[in-house]
Formats: structure tokens, sequence, C-alpha cells
């Protein structure tokens, strides 16, 4: 039950930060977003590392994490551009798809594809396509959805993410997450340095402040729940569960945002969802 459980704080954390991370990216610069959230995420590990005690990584390869803090930055930063000019409920479903990229990756690398993630892969894409296209009324045509080019760029750098972390997190989990946020940080750091003495970025008002470190906690929070369940369960059911995420944020934008689809989006969602499920378990 401990893994089930930490699967579904995952869930719910991720899909949670993701609804805030893109409602606020309409107000408010998102790199100014990210460097806040990235700071309450280092400073959180940081916190972990030093309650747990954890000794110093022994072995180097847990600074693949460095790579992954830049794809898991730049991931981020498409999402929200995408979930700030989209329509969320179809941006957060095709983000997701990134999954698709580590099993390319491990195909590539000789392990063998299964037809449950065979089957995902085209279900994924078929969803994907079905999602992104929405009805134009006024040229009586069919057209792309705002923010989808960010959303398929956002899902790239997740695949990215997610094998660069995966190498990692598999010499030290806490370590090489408190690397990947440093690193993101720092990338961060420098932008928001440039961008602020062009006056193209500023620091967030406070009104926006506290959600924008709740935001930064609950990502935290769910990376860790993950990593925490995929060490004392099974990583395919884990990774199901996890990767439901989108779901909640979509939940979210319905009831709160008041979102309208068409069925075929909506049909496109679901399928989207199904085949990053399927993918998941591989």
């Amino acid at each position: 039950m401990i893994p089930i459980s930490l699967s579904i704080a995952a869930c719910l954390g991720w899909g949670v930060a993701d609804f805030i991370g893109g409602f606020k990216s309409r107000r408010i610069p998102v790199m100014s977003i990210l460097l806040v959230s990235s700071w309450t995420g280092a400073v959180m590990f940081g916190m972990l590392v030093i309650v747990t005690g954890a000794r110093l990584p022994q072995n180097p390869g847990v600074f693949w994490a460095v790579p992954a803090g830049i794809c898991g930055i730049l991931a981020m930063f498409f999402l929200y551009r995408g979930l700030a000019r989209g329509t969320m409920s179809v941006i957060a479903p095709i983000s997701a798809t990134g999954v698709i990229i580590p099993v390319i990756f491990g195909l590539l690398c000789g392990e063998p594809l299964t037809l449950l993630s065979l089957a995902g892969i085209v279900i994924a894409v078929i969803g994907s396509t079905l999602a992104a296209i929405e009805n134009h009324q006024e040229a009586d045509r069919q057209r792309l959805t705002r923010g989808v080019g960010l959303a398929v760029a956002s899902a790239v750098f997740i695949g990215l993410y997610f094998i660069f972390m995966d190498s990692a997190a598999t010499h030290d989990p806490l370590w090489a997450s408190l690397c990947m946020r440093l690193s993101n940080l720092a990338a961060l750091a420098l932008v928001f340095l440039s961008g602020r003495s062009k006056g193209s970025v500023g620091w967030p008002p406070r009104s926006h402040l506290h959600w924008i470190i709740l935001m930064g906690a609950l990502d935290t929070l769910a990376a860790y729940a993950f990593v925490l369940a995929t060490s004392k369960g099974l990583l395919s059911e884990v990774a199901v569960i996890s990767s439901l995420y989108p779901a909640v944020t979509i939940t979210l934008s319905t009831v709160i945002l008041r979102e309208r689809i068409s069925h075929t989006q909506k049909s496109g969602i679901i399928l989207a969802l199904v085949g990053v499920v399927l993918i998941s378990a591989f």
C-alpha cells in the first residue's frame, strides 16, 4: 500500500503544480515562476540531504543529473508557456507523451520493445493528434490548438530528462535530485540576471509569490514521492499511477477555468492518457 500511496501523492502533486504553473504563467513571466519554484525545490532537497545525513556521492554517474536539470527546466518552460497560451486540458496530456522517448532510447540500446509499449506509442500519437486539432468556426476549417508546438517541445525535453535522471538516480536518488535542482537553478539564475538587466524579467509580485512557492513545494514533494515509491515497489505499478498526473491538471482546468473542448479533442485526450499509461507500464 505504501508504494501505491506514494504514487498517488506524486500524481496529485505534479498535476496540481502544473495547473498552478500554467495558470500563473498567464499573469507573470514564466522565468520568474521557474526561478522561485527552483529555489524552493533546491532548499527542500538540501534540507532532506541534511536531515537524512546522506553522504556525498562516490560515483560520478550521479552528475548525469546536471543535463537532466537543464532538460527539466526547458521542459517546464515550454509546458508552462503552452499551458498559458493554450487549453490546459489539451496541452497537459500532449506534453506527457514524452515518455515515448525513453522507450525509443531503450530500443536503440538493445532493450526489447513489448507489444504493450508499441500499442501505447501508437495510441498516444493518435490521441495527441486528435487533441491538438480544433474546429475554427469563423473560417469553417480545422487548425492546431494554440500552444501545441510548445507542448511537443516540452514532451521532447521531458523524455530527455527521464533518460538522464534515470542514469543519475541509479547511483544516488537523493543527491541526484539535489544536483538536478541546483543545475536548473544555476541556469535559471544566469538567464534571470541577463533578463532583469534588460527589464524583461522581474521578481514575482508578493500576491503571487506564495502560490509559486506552493507549486515548487508540490513539484519537489511529488518528485521525492516518486523516487521513494520506485525504491519500495514495482516500477510498473508506480509509473502507471504517477503518469496519470495530466488527468489532475485537466480536472482542475475544467472545473476552475471552465474550459470547453470538442468531442474529438475529448476522445484524443482520453487516448493520449491511455497511451501514456500503456507506455509507462512497459
